[in-house]
């Protein structure tokens, strides 16, 4: 959904420019740090490619068992920059967590919240940080369980020269 709650279908997205969808939570550490280069990806394509953000549940919620290790686990590094996040307990609070990231790290993406179902999360692999691109034709052209920006730029590249 957008952020006022509106259904968006991955197919409204395709077909006009290439798309990077990219997946994460503000209590992913790896999500919040390749903000960075997927901004320099934005600026170096700006008008050539769709940026999308999904907003999914928290990676290191402090108050629920992480989706990846099967126990409550918060990093350090996330202890030391003061991100300590619940699980989200409804849409609402989902989108909120996910407008105040957006506005925390600057980001220029379109961006999108998961159902609390969490049905995009899982049926994209299920991975903290995954990105995608995607062509003009809806094909995916790169899978990432963690995001690179180096693999994104050499798939968009070789798209953009078809």
């Amino acid at each position: 959904t957008d952020i006022d709650g509106n259904d968006v279908a991955l197919q409204d997205l395709v077909g006009k420019k290439p798309v990077v969808l990219q997946l994460g939570s503000y209590s992913c550490p790896v999500f919040r740090y390749r903000r960075f280069d997927i901004q320099k990806l934005q600026r170096e394509f700006a008008d050539r490619v769709e940026f999308v953000v999904i907003y999914t549940q928290e990676a290191h919620p402090v108050d629920a068992i992480n989706p990846y290790a099967d126990r409550i686990w918060n990093p350090v590094i996330n202890k030391v920059a003061g991100v300590n996040l619940p699980e989200h307990t409804s849409a609402a609070q989902r989108r909120i967590q996910a407008s105040q990231a957006f506005e925390l790290m600057e980001l220029d993406s379109r961006f999108l919240v998961d159902n609390m179902d969490n049905s995009v999360w899982r049926r994209y692999g299920a991975a903290p940080s995954a990105a995608y691109v995607i062509d003009l034709q809806g094909i995916v052209r790169l899978r990432q369980p963690w995001v690179d920006p180096r693999g994104i730029r050499e798939t968009l590249l070789e798209i953009l020269a078809e």
